[in-house]
């Protein structure tokens, strides 16, 4: 049986979850990359690919009214 050459793509991913005080969803990422940055466990391959998956207020975004969700939602 004749060989064959293969291409194979082998993707990993880890996630890791920060608890941030913050008044806004913009300072609350901001802050949590710092985190990151300071997380001597973490590579620095990893904190190159890191990015932001999910970002929500404990207990989620009922509380607040329509107009303050729009903001919410667009960083403001």
């Amino acid at each position: 049986m004749k060989t064959k050459t293969y291409e194979i793509e082998i993707a990993s991913t880890t996630y890791r979850t920060y608890y941030i005080d913050a008044e806004s969803p913009k300072e609350a990422q901001t802050r949590a990359f710092e985190e990151v940055d300071a997380d001597w466990e973490i590579s620095k391959a990893w904190k190159q690919n890191a990015e932001v998956v999910f970002c929500e207020p404990q207990g989620g975004t009922s509380d607040m009214s329509n107009e303050e969700f729009g903001k919410y939602i667009r960083g403001e």
